[in-house]
């Protein structure tokens, strides 16, 4: 399946995929989750990603959040104010 007969919301090949990703926008429409260090001391993004914005969870991290820059990084990548 060549870039001429893909439909449009279809399944593209991986090459496709490599080619489009050297595109400006690219990264922009399709963002990672910020890269967290690997230790105790800050917020589970997949936690983030499962509970809700009014959670003792997220309230309890908001405070860290506004001191760590990693931490807050993931909260406006899940739209969660740390305000």
């Amino acid at each position: 399946m060549g870039e001429g007969n893909a439909k449009p919301g279809g399944r593209r090949s991986l090459d496709e995929i490599m080619r489009r990703m050297a595109e400006p926008d690219f990264t922009v429409r399709h963002r990672r989750v910020p890269e967290v260090p690997e230790t105790g001391a800050h917020v589970s993004p997949e936690m983030l990603a499962m509970i809700s914005p009014k959670s003792r969870y997220v309230k309890k991290w908001k405070r860290h959040a506004r001191r760590c820059l990693q931490c807050a990084n993931v909260f406006r990548y899940y739209g969660i104010s740390i305000s």
